[in-house]
């Protein structure tokens, strides 16, 4: 029996609260061939929302990955993170 795996055929840049009042998820510009060329739009993002959340934000490492974390002024928190177009369609 052989099993065939797929290659992410694309990479697209995602934000997502984790905690605090719920709000729609953001999703960055894209899509990316790589995880490299997408990692400044995790740093972009993050800025953004950073700002916009009159809050801060920072990036750090996960699984290999950059993660920005964005910590609002009012209390939500955000993930900016890369995912393979097979992650998104598992997601559902």
């Amino acid at each position: 029996m052989q099993i065939l795996t797929l290659d992410p055929v694309g990479y697209v840049v995602m934000a997502e609260v984790l905690c605090g009042p719920p709000a729609e998820p953001i999703l960055g510009d894209g899509p990316f061939c790589s995880i490299e060329c997408a990692t400044q739009e995790v740093r972009d993002l993050a800025v953004d929302l950073g700002i916009r959340e009159q809050g801060v934000s920072f990036l750090a490492h996960h699984a290999g990955r950059p993660v920005g974390i964005v910590v609002g002024r009012y209390g939500r928190m955000w993930a900016v993170q890369i995912l393979s177009s097979h992650e998104l369609a598992s997601s559902n």
